[in-house]
């Protein structure tokens, strides 16, 4: 008898390709590279290599220069790879003719980071978030591949005409989804909007807002005691409220509470669709009396990041927002680099969230929130 065993699953193979224009530095291509790798490992794809695609301009039909895609198309499948992922926002026709060129699967960024939050939306409200994105980033790149399929004439003679395309028929059902899940989203915005008045109004609301995968979630469990923190990018879709305890009104011997809500982590050229979609989960940053900006500190890329925080905020109407920054994994920071950033950040905490290190330092600026409003503030240049 011969015993059989189930086969391990195949991940499958990615080639990374980037435009880069005669502005663009080599540095910061290689960076948004490293950031899409990130990306499609999120994703359960496996990078095989990277190519950066030096061109002054860009080709209206597939976005990158003809030559250029044999090429790629080339060295990928000699690596094994099965699809391109781009690192530019591509449009529908751009992908199609990629495809056809190359014979490959082709995503971009938006569509690679939708499959991501789709691969992590659990709760109702997150999943119709994600759906909400997705179609209104397919409905402009719907293909009228379907003109065959034509209803019949719908009158007499000329007063006739060709009835309803399968193109037109497509972006209807997609336009009717899309009323459908706004106005369901409305709903859960309403029902959420009744849950956070039953909340004490002697504790300030908080929210931890940050890069992805910048350490949001261990700081809200060093505050709280609550959270699973993971090393991945997104791994918070939902947003999630804990009590964090502040100590004891030594007056009324009443207890000392912040609400700390951790929220959905920002990204360079975070998709349009995906912030006006989670705009009722992005609610509770708006709502809040002030902001925890975490980041890692020891990321090279912390200033850029800062930029994408501050530009994600002000897009969201949180400009104005008194804020905190917490600069998270100091432990892994060098004196010298530690020195330098208390000179840029005078400001901000250094924290550990591992060891506690600067946590105390949190929660003594969150006492300050308590009874009333922060006070007024002068914005930080990464926020300008």
């Amino acid at each position: 008898m011969v015993t059989s065993f189930p086969m391990p699953e195949l991940i499958p193979r990615c080639f990374l390709i980037a435009h880069q224009g005669p502005q663009d530095r080599d540095n910061d291509i290689e960076v948004h590279l490293a950031e899409l790798e990130e990306l499609a490992r999120a994703c359960d794809l496996e990078p095989v290599g990277r190519e950066r695609l030096k061109r002054a301009t860009v080709e209206s039909r597939t976005f990158y220069g003809k030559g250029q895609i044999e090429a790629v198309a080339h060295k990928a499948r000699n690596l094994g790879a099965t699809m391109l992922l781009c690192d530019n926002e591509l449009s529908g026709s751009q992908v199609r003719n990629l495809e056809k060129a190359t014979g490959m699967t082709c995503l971009d960024r938006t569509g690679l980071i939708l499959a991501i939050f789709e691969q992590r939306a659990q709760t109702r409200e997150a999943k119709a978030q994600v759906e909400l994105a997705r179609y209104e980033y397919e409905l402009p790149r719907l293909k009228g591949a379907w003109t065959h399929l034509e209803r019949q004439v719908g009158g007499v003679g000329v007063r006739g005409g060709a009835g309803e395309t399968q193109i037109e028929v497509d972006r209807r059902m997609t336009r009717l989804r899309i009323s459908q899940l706004k106005r369901e989203l409305e709903h859960l915005q309403r029902v959420r909007r009744t849950q956070g008045q039953g909340r004490s109004p002697k504790a300030p609301r908080v929210a931890l807002v940050g890069y992805t995968n910048a350490g949001k979630t261990s700081i809200l469990k060093a505050l709280t005691g609550e959270g699973e923190p993971r090393n991945m990018l997104f791994a918070t879709l939902d947003t999630t409220t804990r009590k964090a305890w502040l100590g004891v009104d030594e007056t009324t011997g009443e207890p000392r509470q912040a609400l700390v809500s951790d929220t959905v982590g920002f990204i360079r050229k975070l998709p349009h669709q995906l912030v006006a979609a989670f705009r009722s989960t992005l609610g509770e940053v708006r709502s809040a009396e002030a902001l925890l900006v975490v980041a890692d500190a020891s990321s090279p890329d912390l200033e850029d990041h800062l930029k994408v925080v501050g530009a994600t905020l002000k897009e969201i109407g949180c400009e104005d927002h008194a804020r905190l920054l917490v600069l998270n994994q100091a432990d892994r920071l060098t004196r010298p680099r530690r020195l330098d950033l208390k000179r840029a950040h005078p400001e901000a905490v250094l924290t550990c969230a591992l060891t506690r290190d600067g946590v105390e330092e949190i929660r003594e600026w969150l006492l300050e929130l308590i009874p009333g409003p922060p006070r007024p503030r002068t914005p930080e240049a990464w926020e300008l």
